[in-house]
């Protein structure tokens, strides 16, 4: 589990530092300015910000303009009008469903339903191979395409939960309506099979082709029916906004909820996650625009960017609530969160 161990924020910002200053001084002998438009999916989360704090530290000539989806696929064609009338220097996409609205897939890049031929660096984005933004993690094979990786390998997370509980059945909630998470969805079930573990998976139900919190609740008390010992929280934007219905339901219905996302278990009432930072991953796509902008490499010639180390959170409170401590294994490289009231 030597992976999972927590990762040094300032060792990681110092190395994509590295060779900064030479592109910069570049940059700045030119008087050249850049424009970056940061297509967002909600809000300028953690992501976001640590993106616009790398431009910022670094001294990066640009300016950051940032606009809000909302959460609403329908805002995103109004985005990609925008980006052909500005013309930016670089646009950043976060997510899987904004990434493929704006640049398309590698096997169908309409010209005028897309960006075209304007540079882009995606990040969040689940798998981007297998939603065909990205031909392999070497290089997107597009020549303005290029990106991060986020993903905790699925098999790694399932291999945690086993870590801190034995179990032989688990449940993933996804939202259909997210390609990330039906991808996501399949990815998690291959790891079960390889692991000798049996998947319940639920879709959440769609009206008017449209997932709704309230349904939720009923979904982890089928779970619960099924005689699901743990929950997992795989790639969804849906379930992430909505992480507090989510997890006080498991709590109530006794199943600990483990999760790709930090902040279910920093924010939330998740039990645990193994993930990637998301502030230091917004870092990393802001190391790529330097790469692009001052440095002047070409997309497709840049590999699809990783952190290589992950932290692994345990949530105190919960683990209190369902009786569920870690064992003391963990505790020699867990982060910790949430410890209860008085302790």
């Amino acid at each position: 589990m030597s992976c999972l161990k927590r990762m040094s924020v300032t060792a990681v910002s110092a190395l994509m530092l590295v060779g900064f200053l030479g592109g910069f001084v570049r940059a700045q002998e030119s008087g050249q300015r850049f424009t970056i438009y940061m297509a967002a999916w909600r809000g300028c989360e953690e992501a976001c910000q640590g993106f616009v704090d790398y431009i910022k530290e670094s001294g990066m000539p640009a300016d950051v303009v940032i606009r809000d989806a909302k959460t609403d696929k329908a805002a995103l064609p109004t985005f990609v009008e925008e980006i052909k009338q500005m013309r930016p220097d670089l646009v950043i996409t976060w997510g899987t469903n904004v990434t493929a609205e704006l640049v398309g897939t590698y096997d169908a890049p309409d010209p005028s339903k897309y960006i075209g031929d304007i540079p882009s660096v995606f990040m969040v984005v689940a798998d981007p191979v297998a939603a065909k933004i990205a031909k392999s993690y070497e290089s997107s094979g597009r020549p303005y395409v290029s990106g991060t990786r986020n993903r905790v390998p699925e098999i790694t997370q399932l291999k945690a939960m086993l870590e801190y509980r034995p179990f032989k059945r688990f449940g993933i909630i996804y939202n259909e309506n997210e390609l990330n998470s039906k991808l996501n969805a399949d990815v998690v079930k291959r790891a079960a099979d390889e692991l000798g573990l049996e998947l319940v998976m639920l879709p959440m139900p769609l009206t008017n082709g449209e997932p709704d919190p309230k349904d939720i609740p009923q979904l982890i008390q089928e779970a619960a029916d099924r005689g699901v010992e743990f929950l997992y929280i795989g790639s969804s934007s849906f379930i992430t906004v909505n992480a507090d219905v989510y997890t006080e339901a498991a709590i109530e219905a006794g199943i600990p909820v483990a999760s790709s996302y930090e902040t279910s278990v920093t924010e939330s009432s998740a039990l645990l996650a193994v993930a990637s930072k998301y502030a230091m991953i917004g870092r990393l796509a802001g190391y790529q625009a330097k790469r692009i902008l001052v440095d002047k490499v070409k997309p497709i010639d840049l590999p699809i960017a990783a952190l290589d180390r992950h932290s692994y959170i345990v949530n105190m409170k919960t683990a209190a609530a369902l009786k569920l401590y870690p064992p003391m294994t963990l505790l020699s490289y867990a982060e910790i969160v949430n410890p209860p009231e008085g302790q």
